[in-house]
């Protein structure tokens, strides 16, 4: 079975392609082989299942621990060893999809129903794509969505409390455009607007204490926090755990300096 033309879209996951495992090598084994022998490179692999081709070439069908284990089902009762079957016998149907596909759309395989897919063709199969490699790209991106909004959520705070209400109402002042309703709130300012907030030389003075940097420093970081949001929240590419660690950093650093400025507040005020 082979899906039909891709349909291209924003998304977390992009082209199969671009979701197989980096390095993954693809493993062939004849239709000849015998199980047990399939069994053995899969272990030694680590691998879940593989594809089975004819005498050209060209696969057809796959040998996995599901497909055997129906075959060893179906025999009981019979004096056969699974074992010693060819891999022709105790295959399933293989599933392909284009590498240009983009897995979430209506064009790719239902993954309620499959394990895997075969990226390629029957005759040249360029990589086998796991349910995990789909969901582990599906983490990776909620992950950045959820420290994006923890951070988003801090700055609220932080400029709420450490602005006062004429200083706050000049900031919304300052960022409603002609012609637009007025801003009237911190969730109508984007995180770019948070960065000129903080990071304005006449009111640096007011976060300096919280964050304990210099300003090049913070607004430097709150440009590279910026530029990987438009990263996640535009799906131009894929999230890596650098990227994560960028941004979790930054929001630890947000959160121990906003910490540190509670405590020291609470000790003045006491």
């Amino acid at each position: 079975m082979t899906a039909d033309m891709p349909k291209r879209r924003p998304g977390p996951f992009g082209p199969a392609m671009a979701l197989l495992p980096s390095g993954q090598e693809v493993l062939l084994i004849p239709d000849s082989t015998k199980a047990w022998d399939a069994l053995e490179r899969m272990i030694d692999a680590d691998f879940s299942q593989v594809p089975v081709t004819d005498e050209h070439g060209k696969v057809t069908g796959v040998f996995s621990w599901q497909s055997f284990g129906k075959r060893v089902l179906d025999l009981r009762g019979n004096r056969i060893d699974a074992t010693e079957l060819c891999v022709r016998d105790c295959m399933e149907d293989a599933v392909f999809i284009s590498p240009d596909t983009y897995i979430d759309t209506d064009s790719a395989t239902d993954w309620s129903q499959v394990d895997y897919v075969l990226v390629g063709r029957p005759d040249e199969v360029i990589g086998v794509l796991t349910v995990s490699d789909v969901f582990g790209r599906l983490n990776d991106f909620a992950e950045a969505f959820v420290v994006l909004y923890e951070i988003e959520l801090d700055l609220r705070e932080i400029i709420k409390e450490l602005l006062s209400v004429e200083q706050l109402a000049a900031v919304y002042e300052q960022f409603t455009q002609p012609n637009t309703p007025p801003v009237r709130d911190l969730h109508d300012l984007s995180f770019s607007h948070y960065l000129t907030i903080i990071c304005a030389r006449d009111r640096w003075p007011i976060f300096e204490p919280l964050f304990v940097s210099p300003r090049e420093l913070i607004h430097a970081d709150m440009k590279q926090v910026n530029e990987l949001r438009n990263v996640v929240f535009h799906f131009r590419r894929q999230i890596t755990p650098r990227d994560t660690d960028r941004m979790q950093r930054f929001r630890d650093k947000l959160r121990l300096g906003w910490q540190q400025h509670r405590r020291r507040a609470a000790k003045e005020s006491a």
